[in-house]
């Protein structure tokens, strides 16, 4: 019997050192905030510093940056139902996201570094004052339920 407990203990013992020190590993999984609807031209992802190629149905997650290239250009479809169409030339960061389909309430936050966003807000934004944001170099944008179109140039 102490045998036994003795292997139940080391193999308790080495799942956690594996989890808490093997990089990459995540206790739980990244959350889905939206998904690439439609990718033209050259358009990536920068996730914690690794960059990849966007495809359709690719899942996006908090914190992830979409970079379009000169003749890029991509629509992405959001849990609440926002829908985020990039220009080319742009760079946007989704900084926080959270959405709770059950209590139809969340928060969403983006940054515009450069180039050009067009929207058509979702659950969020209709759901309190300045509950989705668009930042830019020079501004914030509080979204309240309605369809915009954000340029930030060079």
């Amino acid at each position: 019997m102490r045998k036994v407990t003795s292997i139940a203990v080391l193999l308790f013992a080495a799942i956690l050192v594996i989890a808490v020190f093997v990089p990459g590993l995540d206790a739980r999984a990244a959350e889905t905030v939206a998904v690439v609807e439609r990718v033209a031209g050259q358009v990536s992802i920068d996730r914690n510093g690794e960059r990849s190629a966007a495809t359709e149905g690719q899942a996006i997650e908090a914190q992830d940056t979409v970079i379009t290239a000169s003749e890029g250009a991509v629509g992405l479809r959001f849990t609440d139902g926002a829908e985020i169409a990039l220009g080319p030339e742009t760079t946007f960061r989704i900084q926080e996201y959270r959405y709770d389909r059950a209590r139809d309430e969340g928060a969403f936050k983006g940054r515009l570094s450069r180039g050009t966003l067009s929207a058509r807000s979702g659950r969020i934004a209709k759901r309190g004052r300045d509950r989705m944001l668009v930042e830019t170099p020079s501004t914030i944008l509080g979204v309240r339920g309605t369809r915009f179109m954000v340029k930030v140039d060079d």
